[in-house]
């Protein structure tokens, strides 16, 4: 294979290990090394100005453009001369599996053809397809564009979470190397709030990822966890949850990998994906614990979920080895999402059902697939989605996952009903409102704007949420081609009161911005394998927050307020 092929496998893993890691063959890990030297020390080349950048102003809560619009996928086509390349600089170096690497083989080749299926899209008349309506759409941020801290952002956007202030906060990838936390308040600017590279609070330094969802309450303040140098297997293992203040602007640690003491005895090794933040404050994440069952045994390890008051007091919410309903016991813990009243909803497995790994094992990963419980703030455990079982309107849940919940204890999640042995092709939202659940929006289901669903993300409100007023909002891949790409079209939905409603597709131009390619990132935006990561959260207000990939290859971070 030539060194190039390589580098892009290895720019590309983190891409599969954070947003597709569920559903990756097993592959050994056998070196990783830091960036800024060899040949992934690649920077992209920075938009001139007025070249590739669009520049908008606000007038009567629309945004217009104000200058020519000249962007470099453009600009690449009319030259002959294709420069949108997408790099990964978090720097590791994966040699996989023949299977693996037959699997990613596809995906490098798919990446060398995109700049030319961009110069086609941005030469071809588009399809006509229904208009969104009744959404005001504002742009945050874009890809290629100025990061606050220096560099710019590459690659994609995460957002995860937008405020009932309409506050945001979302992750995104940079030039200077690895990941970045941002958040930006109405009317004002864009603010780092860490960055890979930088120093941790009490020890460490940010590594080449954080991991999932930023919590964002509506005080402003927010909750994340990050990896910290060394990377150490399994996945987790080394790194720290983190808090930011509104109020003081500083980043506090919650937990510190070795050091923190583990309520009943031990230090947190480590976390995981995914952390939640309530209004009065509380922390809920997974810790990587000392455990003797569940698919860290072997190594004496765990992951459990737990929680930390607005002191630092952290307690236990549920792990491996305590009781679970229905007389069994848990043996793996994990994504909590805790409501202001302290309800925690949760995904986990148990010991009387089968591990399904779909091969994420030791070394790389402690993980079995879950089923979804939500805690009470009484301490009540209730199975809400179970592994096995009959899902809401046909089919099994193989499983079930990535649950939200509001302050109404309702719980939006996501169920696989993929027919084994194969997994994560047949994804559906549900909604759980106490005794009830109910289908959100699942495969074969007709959609506002045209098309049916293919399947749903995978992302708690990184592809799908949940507001307080039950509306759900959440994207899905499509069976219509309208751009004629070659990738099925996605779109980005709202369910309120029992209806569905047209946030954006494939095909929707939006005034003063360009037209939408993909609601997915630009370096994901034609691959239609890969799982839906372009949003959206959304808050009390109806504001949903989300990023799309224009027809011209230009990544834009939105909102949209109705």
């Amino acid at each position: 294979m030539r060194q190039e092929q390589v580098d892009s496998h290895i720019s590309h893993s983190k891409f599969f290990l954070k947003k597709h890691w569920r559903f990756l063959l097993p592959f050994p890990l056998v070196s990783l090394e830091r960036h800024g030297t060899g040949p992934l020390a690649q920077t992209q080349t920075k938009p001139k100005p007025n070249q590739g950048n669009i520049h908008l102003t606000r007038k009567d809560t629309m945004m217009t453009s104000t200058t020519a619009r000249t962007t470099p996928a453009k600009k690449a086509c009319t030259e002959r001369k294709p420069n949108w390349k997408p790099q990964k600089h978090w720097v590791a170096s994966l040699i996989v599996t023949g299977a693996l690497f037959a699997r990613w083989s596809a995906k490098t080749a798919l990446l060398v053809a995109l700049p030319l299926a961009l110069c086609a899209v941005a030469i071809m008349p588009h399809a006509t397809v229904a208009q969104t309506v009744g959404y005001v759409f504002t742009p945050i941020a874009f890809i290629p564009g100025s990061a606050p801290g220096g560099g710019s952002f590459i690659n994609d956007f995460e957002p995860y979470a937008i405020n009932d202030p309409g506050e945001i906060a979302f992750v995104a990838d940079v030039d200077t190397g690895g990941e970045g936390i941002f958040t930006k308040r109405p009317g004002g600017p864009l603010t780092e709030i860490v960055r890979s590279g930088q120093a941790a609070p009490e020890g460490g330094t940010f590594d080449f990822t954080d991991l999932g969802h930023v919590a964002l309450n509506n005080n402003g303040d927010g909750a994340f966890a990050f990896l910290l140098s060394p990377f150490t297997l399994p996945f987790g293992n080394n790194s720290g949850v983190y808090g930011f203040s509104r109020r003081t602007g500083r980043v506090t640690a919650v937990v510190v990998p070795g050091v923190t003491p583990v309520p009943g005895g031990g230090t947190f090794s480590g976390s995981f994906f995914n952390v939640s933040l309530n209004n009065p404050g509380d922390v809920a994440f997974t810790g990587m614990v000392p455990a003797s069952v569940g698919p860290g045994a072997p190594i004496g390890l765990g992951l459990g979920i737990f929680q930390a008051d607005k002191f630092g007091h952290i307690s236990t919410l549920a792990r491996p080895g305590d009781p679970a309903p229905g007389g069994n016991t848990f043996d793996y813990v994990t994504h909590p999402w805790i409501n202001d009243s302290g309800a925690v909803a949760f995904g986990a497995h148990v010991t009387s059902d089968p591990c399904l790994d779909y091969g994420q094992t030791l070394p790389v990963f402690i993980f079995c697939a879950e089923s979804i419980y939500k805690k009470s703030a009484t301490g009540v455990i209730q199975s809400i989605a179970h592994q096995g079982q009959p899902a809401p309107g046909g089919g099994t849940y193989q499983s079930a996952f990535g649950p939200a919940m509001n302050n109404a204890g309702a719980v939006v999640f996501v169920g696989d009903l993929t027919p084994a042995p194969n997994v994560g092709e047949s994804l559906a939202v549900f909604l759980n409102t106490g005794a009830t659940t109910i289908s959100v929006a699942r495969p074969g289901d007709a959609m506002p704007g045209g098309g049916h669903i293919v399947t749903a993300g995978i992302l708690a409100n990184g592809s799908y949420s949940l507001n307080n007023r039950g509306d759900v909002a959440f994207s899905a891949r499509l069976d219509t081609d309208v751009n004629s790409d070659g990738a099925q079209d996605t779109g980005l939905y709202l369910r309120s009161g029992g209806s569905l409603r047209l946030v954006a597709r494939t095909g929707t131009v939006i005034p003063g911005v360009g037209t939408v390619a993909h609601i997915n990132p630009p370096a994901l935006s034609t691959s239609t394998g890969a799982q839906l990561s372009g949003g959206g959260a959304i808050n009390d207000r109806g504001q949903i927050f989300f990023q799309v990939t224009l027809t011209d290859g230009t990544g834009v971070l939105l909102t949209a307020t109705p």
